[in-house]
C-alpha cells in the first residue's frame, strides 16, 4: 500500500479535524506530554499558527484514500546548531507493521538531507515501549534518561532521551530493511 507523508496545514478542514480524532485516542493521550484532550477550535488555531512558525514541520501519514492514519513531526528547528526534535504517532485501528518505522526514515533521511540538519534527538516516556523499540530500529543512540522527570496523570514518570547523528544514520540505515513505498509532499519548506 502506498503512503504519503503530508503537512498538515495543506489538508483540508475535514481532514485537519480526522488528525485531531487520531491525536485524541487515548492511546496516543496516554504517551503526549501534553495528554489532555484537544477541542476542535484549540485544534484548528494551533494549526493557523502552524501556517508561519518556520521552526517545525507536521507531517500526516494518509493511506491510499487520503484518510490520515498518524503523524510525525519535525519541531524544534535550530539552523544555528543543525538540530532538531523529532515526534510521531499513529492510529491504533491501524494495524499495518511497520508504517512508522517508514515514515520516519523517510522524515530523518529529508531532515539530513534536505533541511541539512546534523543532529535530531527525541524523547519517550518511561513505559512506551513501542517508542523505545522504534527509536532502537531507527538507529538512535539512547543519551540519557531522566528520572521521575515528568507529572503523567497525578505520577511522576521518567523520560527516555535519543539521539541521531547524520553520519551514524548515512553509514548505518542501509542495515534497516526499510521498504520505500512512503512519498513525501512537501512544497517550499
Amino acid at each position: 500500500m502506498k503512503y504519503k507523508l503530508i503537512p498538515l496545514i495543506d489538508l483540508d478542514k475535514e481532514t485537519q479535524l480526522q488528525v485531531l480524532g487520531i491525536r485524541n485516542e487515548e492511546y496516543i493521550r496516554e504517551w503526549m506530554f501534553t495528554g489532555d484532550k484537544i477541542n476542535a477550535e484549540d485544534h484548528l488555531a494551533w494549526i493557523e499558527r502552524l501556517k508561519n512558525d518556520k521552526s517545525q514541520i507536521y507531517l500526516i501519514i494518509t493511506n491510499r484514500e487520503d484518510q490520515p492514519v498518524g503523524a510525525v513531526n519535525i519541531k524544534n528547528i535550530d539552523k544555528a546548531n543543525k538540530i532538531a526534535e523529532l515526534g510521531f504517532y499513529k492510529s491504533q485501528k491501524i494495524e499495518e507493521k511497520g508504517l512508522l518505522t517508514k515514515s520516519l526514515s523517510t522524515v530523518i533521511d529529508y531532515s539530513f538531507n534536505s533541511l541539512g540538519l546534523e543532529k535530531i534527538y527525541s524523547e519517550a516516556f518511561e513505559g512506551n515501549t513501542k517508542s523505545l523499540a522504534i527509536h532502537k530500529r531507527l538507529l538512535f543512540t539512547e543519551e540519557g534518561f531522566m528520572r521521575l522527570h515528568k507529572i503523567k496523570e497525578g505520577k511522576r514518570i521518567g523520560v527516555h532521551l535519543f539521539g541521531l547523528l547524520k553520519d551514524e544514520w548515512k553509514t548505518e540505515k542501509e542495515k534497516i530493511n526499510i521498504r520505500k513505498d512512503i512519498i513525501m509532499e512537501i512544497k517550499n519548506v
